[in-house]
């Protein structure tokens, strides 16, 4: 048998892969060239772009924390000038309410209002003997203390449920033991499952002074969580119009916050009217601080997602 003959390329004579590779040897140069290129670009953009939020931000903070500083210096001026014009002998009755309201208007997320209200209410209760003056300074505090209360109402809106009760009575013959009743609706994240929560409240109405438009009130909450114990909260208290709910108010579980409202107490027309909230701890004052348990609580789901 014959062999086979080698076929031998003529020399100087490039075949179709001898040309692709002078073809393409440099234009691989070139994309590559241009692919470094590429990157370096968008990798400096990317880092100049991180560098001007970061600045803007570092900006914004700061302009934020001198803000706040100068807001705190002033609001402490404010604070301290207007408590010692309230707690000085020499300041009129009208002197001392026109400061309450002042401090009422700048301090109602923060501060609790409840004492000098009550302060000047019973100090214009005892001093001021004219009948006329009396009603009128007795109505600029309640005036005061009602418009507090829409301020911080119209500040949960959106993250607030909120049942109205209207109790009509009889001056005559007051029935004690009232009782109003509804649902607040919650839940939890455990294991990535919601677990839906209860509050089962019952407002039992057990006093009233319409003199000095109060309210004696008794609460009671049945937290109800499949699988779970139920718990149960029952304070009893008095509200009258100095009780602000961001700060007068019953915690719950998943840190949420339960208080009860006077809107209107009418002895004219012998009927008191009452809200009942619900929201979340977050919206309270500012004064009030988050358990840690609370905290722990609402950060776990999420690491565990």
């Amino acid at each position: 048998m014959a062999d086979k003959e080698t076929v031998k390329k003529p020399e100087g004579e490039k075949d179709v892969w001898d040309k692709a590779e002078i073809i393409l040897h440099p234009l691989g140069g070139l994309i590559t060239a241009i692919t470094i290129a590429m990157v370096s670009y968008y990798a400096s953009d990317y880092i100049n772009k991180n560098t001007e939020n970061e600045a803007k931000t570092r900006l914004y903070t700061e302009l934020m924390s001198k803000r706040e500083e100068s807001e705190s210096a002033l609001r402490k001026d404010m604070f301290t000038s207007i408590i010692g014009t309230i707690l000085r002998d020499s300041a009129t009755m009208d002197e001392k309410i026109l400061q309450l309201q002042l401090l009422a208007y700048h301090f109602h997320e923060s501060l609790n209002l409840t004492p000098p209200s009550t302060y000047l209410n019973r100090r214009n209760n005892s001093e001021t003997k004219d009948s006329k003056l009396h009603a009128a300074y007795r109505k600029r505090i309640y005036d005061m203390s009602k418009e507090v209360t829409t301020k911080q109402l119209a500040s949960l809106e959106g993250v607030a449920s909120i049942e109205k009760f209207v109790y009509f009575y009889d001056s005559l013959a007051f029935n004690a033991n009232d009782t109003f009743s509804c649902v607040f609706l919650d839940s939890i994240i455990s294991d990535k499952k919601i677990i839906p929560i209860k509050h089962l409240v019952h407002l039992t109405i057990l006093e009233k002074d319409s003199i000095n438009s109060t309210v004696s009130v008794g609460l009671k909450i049945l937290t109800r969580i499949p699988e779970r114990e139920d718990k149960m909260a029952d304070p009893s208290f008095n509200i009258d119009f100095f009780e602000f709910p961001m700060i007068d108010n019953t915690r719950l579980i998943n840190d949420k916050r339960c208080a009860v409202v006077l809107r209107d107490f009418d002895p004219l027309n012998q009927f008191i009217e009452l809200d009942l909230i619900f929201f979340p701890g977050s919206h309270s004052s500012l004064k009030e601080r988050p358990y840690y348990d609370d905290i722990v609580a609402k950060l776990l789901p999420r690491s565990k997602g």
